[in-house]
């Protein structure tokens, strides 16, 4: 296990300082010194939990940290990106229009999976594997007023490495909460690897995002991994003072990181006021073909429970946004996952994001 963690945590660092070598610049050739890039781009947190519905079961925890860059087009001088990460991003999303805006996005995070009764110490065989996974994501994002593309590779590990018994019993005996005494049974350890693409259109909009505004926002795409194999659709409505120009709100799964691009830059240049705030229900459908979370391992035997193949889902929330801050947050509400689960699923999500000054 030791060996497994090892390869895991060198793979996120290499990642990590990957994306760190993107803000840095490439050595002069010229005997002029070049000012230096400053750090830019967008800094977002994501977390979710079900403590905010009063449950502790099932999807009970979740957090993504994000980083996005400036436009690769228009602010080239901001951002360096190494050679072959550079290349890529011309190559991904492969459909770019020429007035696209291009960025790039790092994320990492972590998800927690929990039967519901988490104060048994014994295998629940109806119930849902205990589970977490931690994973590390590179995204390519391409967009203009109408439409987004994302493409995002992503690599992770489920099982004890991923280290999700070990954040919940910590988190649950500092804050005094029931303590999970069944991870012992949690699925073995396997790394993931995943190809996520996701579509999203402007279906209907004001024609002024000024003042009092609405605007329907679609989505479609789908994911190839042993982690998850589907596809998603969706709908978005929204509804509020100065609408942002982004694709809506995000939660945590792959693909999800429209709400890190807003545009507070871009306000300041038009002269628009920089305070927003919107209302918003979200709508999803998914079906699974395979999930290794309720499938149980690819390679070895394992704890696993019966999937449901269609899960519908609904998110309701408001946004705030002022200057180089925004925040939102949604209660999310989805369907069974399988056959044997008892109740529905209902926790909270929050988003904060932070746009570096360039």
């Amino acid at each position: 296990m030791t060996s497994v963690r090892s390869v895991f945590a060198a793979g996120l660092a290499a990642i990590c300082l990957a994306a760190a070598a993107g803000t840095a610049q490439d050595p002069p050739v010229e005997d002029t010194p070049k000012e230096k890039p400053k750090p830019s781009g967008i800094f977002s947190l994501y977390v979710e939990n079900d403590v905010f519905a009063g449950t502790d079961r099932g999807y009970t925890n979740g957090f993504r940290f994000v980083w996005v860059s400036l436009d690769l087009n228009s602010e080239r001088d901001q951002v360096r990106l190494p050679g072959w990460l550079d290349r890529l991003s011309r190559k991904l999303p492969p459909v770019q229009p020429a007035d696209a805006k291009r960025f790039v996005s790092l994320s990492f995070g972590q998800n927690i999976y929990t039967p519901d009764d988490i104060s048994r110490s014994d295998l629940m065989a109806d119930d849902r594997p205990y589970a977490g996974i931690s994973y590390a994501a590179l995204g390519f994002h391409a967009q203009d007023r109408s439409f987004m593309d994302t493409v995002e590779l992503y690599a992770g590990m489920v099982g004890p490495s991923s280290l999700a018994g070990w954040t919940q019993r910590n988190l649950h005996r500092l804050f005094g909460w029931d303590y999970p005494r069944g991870w012992a049974h949690q699925l073995h350890d396997e790394p993931v690897l995943g190809l996520v693409y996701d579509h999203k259109w402007k279906l209907e909009q004001t024609e002024e995002s000024r003042g009092l505004g609405w605007d329907l926002i679609g989505h479609g795409g789908g994911e190839l991994s042993n982690m998850w194999m589907g596809l998603r659709t969706g709908l978005e409505l929204r509804g509020g003072w100065n609408l942002p120009k982004d694709f809506g709100t995000s939660l945590i799964q792959p693909g999800s990181d429209s709400a890190s691009l807003f545009e507070e830059r871009d306000i300041r240049r038009r002269g628009r006021s920089l305070f927003g705030f919107h209302l918003f229900l979200a709508l999803e459908g998914q079906w699974a073909a395979r999930s290794l979370l309720l499938d149980g391992n690819t390679f070895r035997p394992s704890h696993h429970v019966e999937k449901e193949p269609f899960l519908a889902g609904a998110a309701a929330g408001f946004a705030l946004r002022y200057k180089r801050l925004r925040f939102s947050f949604s209660y999310v509400y989805k369907t069974k996952e399988f056959t044997t689960q008892r109740k529905n699923s209902l926790f909270g999500s929050l988003n904060i994001s932070f746009a570096l000054r360039h």
